[in-house]
């Protein structure tokens, strides 16, 4: 495969990640504003709903997919020496994994304990 195919790739991979990242968020901050006084309990109940929580973690994946294809264009383009670029792409690879997982474990305790 040649290089400009890889680069259309990570351009689409951009692109699709953007617009569903500003569907999302104009979604759910609709849902805030036209909603009455939101408290925990409500935002319990609609978060534990499968539809919200398979919506969310595709969120937070396609910020992640978002995030490493713009800092891996940019480590490409600014870091000439090789290890050098290794290490810090290796190093964000690994932040962005520690963060998906974090944020994982936060959402389904945070839907799977009863609120209150």
């Amino acid at each position: 495969m040649s290089r400009a195919a890889q680069g259309l790739r990570a351009w689409l991979l951009q692109r699709f990640t953007a617009l569903y990242l500003a569907l999302y968020v104009v979604s759910v901050l609709m849902v805030f504003f036209t909603g009455d006084n939101w408290n925990y309990a409500e935002w319990h109940n609609w978060i534990s709903q499968p539809l919200m929580g398979i919506a969310t973690v595709l969120f937070l994946l396609a910020v992640l997919l978002h995030a490493w294809v713009g800092v891996r264009d940019v480590l490409i383009d600014y870091i000439h020496i090789a290890w050098l670029r290794l290490i810090f792409m290796a190093g964000t690879a690994l932040m962005l994994l520690v963060s998906l997982l974090w944020i994982l474990r936060a959402l389904s305790l945070a839907a799977l304990l009863p609120p209150g």
